[in-house]
């Protein structure tokens, strides 16, 4: 289940999510970038999330998850296709904070099947919702060089995996 919505949160809430995500100062590396160069930066709630993220949960159609995540993708960045959870039951809504975006400036969700083929690529738009099984395998695409613009996105996982590596992933 992949599921698109658009129009779900107001334009004051996506331009302060995305100003927040702007001047955020503490990123850190996100586990399905490689660990050296080209690394996504990001960040991880699994206890208590900041305010901002439960401005977004309000206009959600479930209120508890297991963990949020702030994404911050660059050009260049290198993140690897993974899945949020083991379990057929999770769930993970992902929303872009950009307000402006473009097609030609990449940032692409991408949605593979199990033979390795794109299923579904969803193009990042001001406060679009994407819900979608945490079981399916995906992975973000950073944008353009010419975009010239980091592509934000606020990230809640329902039924998470636990501390998460590298090695995880690899063996998806």
């Amino acid at each position: 289940m992949i599921k698109v919505y658009d129009s779900v949160f107001p334009d004051e809430l996506i331009v302060e999510g995305y100003y927040h995500f702007e001047n955020y100062k503490d990123w850190s590396y996100l586990a399905d970038s490689p660990q050296y160069q080209n690394a996504t930066l990001g960040k991880t709630f699994t206890e208590e999330f900041e305010p901002i993220a439960y401005k977004f949960i309000e206009y959600l159609d479930r209120k508890e998850f297991g963990k949020c995540l702030y994404n911050c993708f660059s050009f260049g960045d290198s993140p690897r296709s993974h899945i949020d959870s083991h379990s057929k039951d999770g769930l993970t809504y992902l929303i872009y904070l950009n307000p402006y975006w473009d097609v030609n400036m990449g940032g692409e969700t991408v949605f593979i099947s199990d033979d390795g083929e794109i299923i579904q690529s969803i193009t990042p738009r001001p406060g679009r919702l994407i819900k979608f099984q945490s079981n399916i395998l995906h992975l973000a695409r950073p944008p353009v060089r010419q975009a010239n613009v980091n592509r934000y996105s606020l990230v809640f996982q329902s039924h998470p995996i636990e501390h998460l590596t590298v090695g995880d992933l690899l063996r998806v």
